[in-house]
């Protein structure tokens, strides 16, 4: 039904309005007695850094990463081909100096310690930041390094789509695709197998610019592992998983299995358990302000959630994270979520919203975005109650504003948004109240809403100031001084700086009486 009417233009017919959706998704049952948890915007903000920090690094060595990874593979290579001509005890290149001297009698090649041969390739303070132990650096920390980025990119592709674990476990060289749009430019898009759509084996996920650096870490990693796999393991280069089974020969698991088969799939905790210097554990303690942002949007939050507990990392967080961020709700739009999020915002509702997409998206990624949607506004109306926000008209004024929200009924808040029978939308100076589209925009101009049109008007009367919004605020002021400071006198444009400025200082005095300024 939401399609139908995102598409009403070119069917030619409305079978459903915006009004009779929101009552129809208003029927709909909750079928989940608890909610994934929400991850708070500061844990958010530091796993997904590391993610890139350790993505970056490997990045920009990874010449002397593979490098050293083909060297080592060599000479595991030459000492089994040697021990099985000569029938002497086949022994890894890396041993003591007793080793070495008889290397030269046996044919054998041996190295000493691997970490001389990191140091050589430089790759030895690389390994040892991200997964070496003081003084016993082991060839096998190499296997150990190429999980970690590919584990990495993995938790990076997934916080910035709404795509499952199993379905981005499953993606395979070459699936990003950029879509090139007239009026939004690059789209970025997953291609991969659903897991819950058998009939779709070609869907289609949005996803951020920045997921480039995770898939070419994870293409680059599988490459040149195929190309040294058994032969029997190995794929052509358009067929290769990104994540798949390791085929080192120092590895003990290199030819047990069958390799036919995917790889089991481990959870993010045991994931970061195995390479605990990914993340630092006490950046990762709830704080009283990320327990009440976790709360605002998962109010079921299990009680095992409290203040200086460690936050559990599970991968669909991440995808539940994702879609409320996507919402760029009042709840996450805080300075420090200034990755790729907002420009994903923008792919999302071309995509999501308009459906002006020739291409068919996964439609359970589609449905949670849409459901997000609702769920969000609930939790944004549950907000307005609250001091922060006032009206330049009065508490009475406020009053019959939010006389419908109830702030601790977060249920009847989603409930209420999916009806209708309330409105909160987001501008530069708080909300704005009103259910009809304005025609006075609120996001690119505000002499509307702080009553700036003339000398004597006042504030719109839908308008509710949000104290928490005086940065943004005054980095507008900042703006609408530089262009007034070039603007033609007389002009449509001064006239209408200057009423934005008359807004500015509306929302000022306002806002500075209720904080006793």
């Amino acid at each position: 039904m939401h399609e139908l009417y995102a598409s009403r233009e070119t069917v030619g017919f409305t079978l459903l309005d915006s009004g009779s959706l929101t009552r129809l998704a208003a029927l709909f049952p909750t079928h989940h007695t608890s909610q994934t948890p929400y991850i708070p915007p500061r844990i958010w903000r530091y796993q997904v850094t590391r993610l890139r920090e350790c993505l970056d690094d490997f990045l920009s060595h990874r010449e002397q990463v593979e490098a050293c990874y083909r060297f080592c593979f060599a000479a595991y290579e030459h000492n089994q081909r040697v021990s099985e001509r000569t029938a002497c005890v086949n022994a890894p290149p890396f041993c003591g100096h007793k080793m070495q001297l008889s290397g030269a009698k046996t044919g054998l090649r041996f190295l000493g310690a691997f970490a001389n041969t990191a140091k050589r390739f430089g790759i030895f303070e690389l390994l040892e930041r991200w997964v070496g132990r003081s003084g016993d650096l082991q060839v096998k920390a190499l296997t150990k390094y190429l999980k970690l980025v590919n584990g990495a990119g993995l938790a990076y592709i997934l916080n910035f789509s709404l795509m499952r674990v199993e379905e981005a476990w499953n993606l395979r060289a070459g699936c990003l695709d950029v879509e090139h749009d007239k009026s939004f430019g690059d789209i970025f898009l997953l291609r991969g197998q659903t897991t819950k759509t058998l009939s779709d084996n070609n869907a289609l996920w949005v996803t951020s610019p920045s997921v480039a650096v995770a898939v070419k870490a994870m293409e680059v990693i599988s490459l040149f592992r195929s190309l040294h796999a058994p032969h029997e393991a190995a794929r052509v280069s358009a067929e290769r998983y990104l994540t798949d089974f390791s085929h080192e020969p120092w590895s003990p698991l290199r030819n047990k299995g069958d390799h036919s088969l995917r790889p089991s799939i481990l959870s993010y905790a045991d994931f970061l358990g195995q390479h605990g210097k990914l993340f630092d554990l006490e950046r990762l303690r709830i704080t009283p302000e990320d327990l009440k942002l976790a709360r605002l949007a998962t109010p079921s939050l299990p009680e095992e959630y409290q203040v200086g507990a460690v936050w559990p990392l599970a991968w669909h967080q991440l995808r539940r994270t994702g879609a409320v961020n996507m919402q760029a709700s009042g709840l996450v739009s805080d300075a420090s979520l200034q990755y790729q999020l907002k420009h994903v915002t923008r792919a999302m509702s071309l995509y999501y919203g308009q459906n002006h997409s020739r291409m068919r998206l996964e439609e359970k990624a589609h449905t949670l975005y849409v459901r997000t949607m609702y769920e969000t506004l609930g939790r944004e109306l549950q907000q307005l109650t609250s001091e922060r926000f006032v009206s330049p008209h009065g508490d009475k004024r406020k009053a019959e504003i939010v006389r419908l929200i109830s702030p601790e009924d977060a249920k009847k808040m989603i409930g209420l948004a999916k009806k209708g029978a309330v409105a909160c939308r987001p501008i530069i100076l708080g909300v704005c109240s009103s259910r009809k589209p304005c025609p006075y925009g609120g996001i690119d101009n505000i002499a509307h809403c702080g009553g700036g049109d003339s000398v004597d008007a006042k504030p719109c009367p839908d308008v509710l100031y949000d104290s928490e919004r005086l940065g943004a605020v005054d980095d507008l002021e900042h703006v609408l001084k530089e262009r007034l400071a070039t603007a033609q006198d007389g002009s449509p444009l001064m006239e209408s700086l200057k009423a934005q400025q008359r807004s500015v200082e509306s929302f000022r005095r306002v806002v500075g009486s209720e904080n006793g300024r």
